[in-house]
């Protein structure tokens, strides 16, 4: 046992240990999904893996988030505004990484995509067509985002 101990330190004295978080190796881009309906409606019907902050809260909770990651908010539909705001909200604070799934989750539950929650409120089963494109935020489309969140699960599951 004192052995392997004593090459760690040798190794670490020469420099051949890398610790994470030393800025020697390349991070991983992290995805952060975040559902901005209230509580209630997240727990019916969220997109697998994403966050709710309601947007109610959202002002006092975007600190918590990491400038340096990628971040998709979504709303219920095209109709909710919400997920528009806050994408600029976290542009004014120095966010570069930011978009809006203005599609929100009526679409990616009508797309049969993974969700969770018993998915039982009734503006999930109406379609509802895009208003006029906000020009000053990234918007993703159902397929811009499927495709993001199946590379960062295909790169989590890959050894």
């Amino acid at each position: 046992m004192w052995y392997w101990r004593f090459c760690f330190y040798l190794m670490q004295m020469i420099g051949l240990v890398l610790l994470p978080g030393c800025g020697c190796a390349p991070q991983k881009e992290k995805l952060v999904v975040i559902n901005v309906l209230d509580t209630t409606l997240y727990d019916d019907c969220h997109i697998k893996g994403s966050i709710n902050i309601s947007f109610e809260d959202f002002a006092q909770r975007m600190s918590s988030l990491n400038k340096n990651d990628e971040i998709i908010i979504y709303c219920s539909n095209y109709q909710c505004t919400a997920s528009g705001y806050a994408v600029e909200m976290l542009q004014k604070q120095g966010f570069k990484k930011v978009a809006a799934y203005e599609a929100g989750m009526a679409a990616w539950y009508q797309e049969g995509l993974p969700v969770e929650g018993v998915c039982k409120q009734p503006y999930l089963m109406h379609k509802v067509e895009p208003l006029e494109q906000n020009k000053t935020i990234s918007v993703v489309s159902t397929e811009e985002l499927k495709r993001k969140i199946k590379s960062l699960l295909a790169v989590s599951i890959t050894p």
